[in-house]
Parts: structure tokens; C-alpha cells; sequence
């Protein structure tokens, strides 16, 4: 009799707990999942929304903004994920009416699993939110990062920031992807804007002051030229002697441009300069 009242007493908790704890797992796993795709959603609507704003503007700076917002909310989504897949496991376990020593275990293995098979990833993930916070770089920006091991130094266009890699394109042409956990160093060269640096070796035999005039003269009609007059910010002037040596005398001419435009401007102007001193050369 006693047998068949204990069976009959598990039967009515087992009967109890399917309809109430069972379907209220069931609601959590399914609510979780249904929220997780919710905000999927919205995060790749708006990230399509800024790159197509950012694919038609035509201010770098709107591009790279572009960049940053759509980072940030390829981060803000991930970050939900997380909170919701933890929220919804709690919950879950908790229904399950494990005892308290069973919790302290799997929390224990959780610990442990994510400070040694997790710790890089983890670490990586905290650097990406700083770069995006801190808005160090973006997609379309010139960096140059590391030191990297061996490799050293890595210089190239970003292409891509996400919560964990970053991905650059080098000038050879190709793509490097990075861990943000080891990115200790990242030096910005297009932001806001580039500096202009060119140097002019001047033979010791040439008159000096003739070719720094021919030099400045060039500089002025670069700047009134129309195809690159919107690129400078400040226009290419002579700041004077560089270096004095035995066979030359080295002139530094310093401007500034819009941001990853100096390399054009200085290509075009170390060509005028070239063309002007040889025909100076050749009049005398």
C-alpha cells in the first residue's frame, strides 16, 4: 500500500511538473529563440541601411562612420545574443530544480572552460569592443599594426572590423586578418588628414637658390591646379635644408592633403619637380 502511494505520488509530481516547469522550458527555449531572431533582425537591417548610405556618399568621413555604426551594431547584436542565451539557460537550469551543489559544479566547468579554451577569444572580443568604442580605426582607413611576431609590422586598407578580427588588405595585395588581442600598436594614417613629405636632392654643383625658387614655383602651380587643388589642405611648401652632404644638398618640401591622397599628390609633384629642374638645367 505504501509502494503503490509512493508510486502514485511520483506520477502526480512527475504529471504536475510536465504541465507546469516542462512548458515553461519549452516557452523559455522558444521565447530565447524567437528574441535572438528579433534582434538578429533588426541588427542586419540596419547594418544594410548604413552601408548602403555609406556605398552613396561620397566625404570619406561619412564613409567611415558608416563603418563604425555598422561595427557597432554587428557588436550591440552579438552582445544580445549572449545576455540572452545566459538569461534563458539560467532560467532553465533553474527549472530543472537542480540542487544547489549541481549548479556550483556546472559553473565551475564553465568558469574553467572559459579561462582556458575561451581566454584568447574572450581577450580578443574585449580588444574589439575598444577599437569600435574608442573608434581607433574603421573600414577604408590606412593603418599600420603590430608588432606581429616574426611578421612585424603589417601595413594595408581595413576592409573589415568585426568583435574578434581585423581584416587588412595590404598594398601587394593581400588580405591580412588579424586578432584584435594582439594588436598593441595601430598607427592611423588617414584620419582627418595626410601629410604630404617629399625631399629633393639638389647637386652641389647646381645653384641652390636658383633650384629652391624653380622648387616653390612648382608648389604654387600644384596648388592652383584644378585637379589637385581639392585635394590639399594646406598647400606644398619649402621648409629648407634637410641634409647638406659632399655630392648634394637635400630640400624638404611639406604639405598637407585629404586623407590617403598624399601618395598622389606626392607622385605628381616629384614629377614636376624632376620635369622644372631639367629644363631649368637645359635653359642654362
Amino acid at each position: 500500500m505504501l509502494a503503490w502511494l509512493a508510486a502514485q505520488t511520483g506520477r502526480d509530481q512527475f504529471s504536475d511538473w510536465l504541465r507546469t516547469d516542462l512548458v515553461v522550458i519549452l516557452m523559455t527555449v522558444s521565447g530565447s529563440y524567437v528574441l535572438m531572431r528579433l534582434v538578429a533582425f533588426v541588427a542586419d537591417y540596419q547594418i544594410h541601411a548604413v552601408r548602403s548610405r555609406q556605398r552613396t556618399a561620397l566625404d570619406p568621413a561619412v564613409q567611415r562612420e558608416g563603418a563604425d555604426r555598422a561595427a557597432a551594431f554587428g557588436a550591440l547584436r552579438w552582445g544580445l545574443g549572449f545576455v540572452i542565451v545566459v538569461v534563458a539557460t539560467t532560467s532553465v537550469l533553474l527549472r530543472l530544480n537542480l540542487p544547489s551543489s549541481a549548479l556550483v559544479f556546472l559553473g565551475s566547468i564553465v568558469g574553467a572552460g572559459l579561462g582556458f579554451g575561451a581566454q584568447q577569444m574572450v581577450g580578443d572580443v574585449i580588444a574589439g569592443i575598444y577599437i569600435i568604442a574608442e573608434r581607433q580605426f574603421g573600414v577604408g582607413d590606412i593603418v599600420r599594426v603590430g608588432p606581429l611576431g616574426i611578421v612585424g609590422w603589417v601595413e594595408g586598407r581595413v576592409e573589415e572590423v568585426t568583435l574578434r578580427v581585423t581584416k587588412l588588405r595590404t598594398f601587394d595585395g593581400d588580405l591580412v586578418s588579424v586578432a584584435n588581442g594582439v594588436l598593441r600598436h595601430n598607427v592611423n594614417m588617414s584620419r582627418d588628414w595626410s601629410r604630404v613629405l617629399v625631399t629633393v636632392d639638389v647637386p652641389r654643383a647646381e645653384d641652390l637658390a636658383a633650384s629652391i625658387s624653380t622648387i616653390s614655383r612648382v608648389c604654387a602651380e600644384l596648388s592652383s591646379d584644378e585637379a589637385f587643388a581639392p585635394l590639399l589642405t594646406e598647400a606644398p611648401a619649402v621648409l629648407g635644408l634637410e641634409e647638406i652632404t659632399a655630392d648634394y644638398s637635400r630640400v624638404r618640401i611639406a604639405g598637407r592633403s585629404l586623407p590617403v591622397q598624399q601618395w598622389k599628390v606626392e607622385r605628381e609633384l616629384r614629377l614636376r619637380i624632376a620635369l622644372a629642374l631639367q629644363a631649368a638645367k637645359d635653359a642654362a
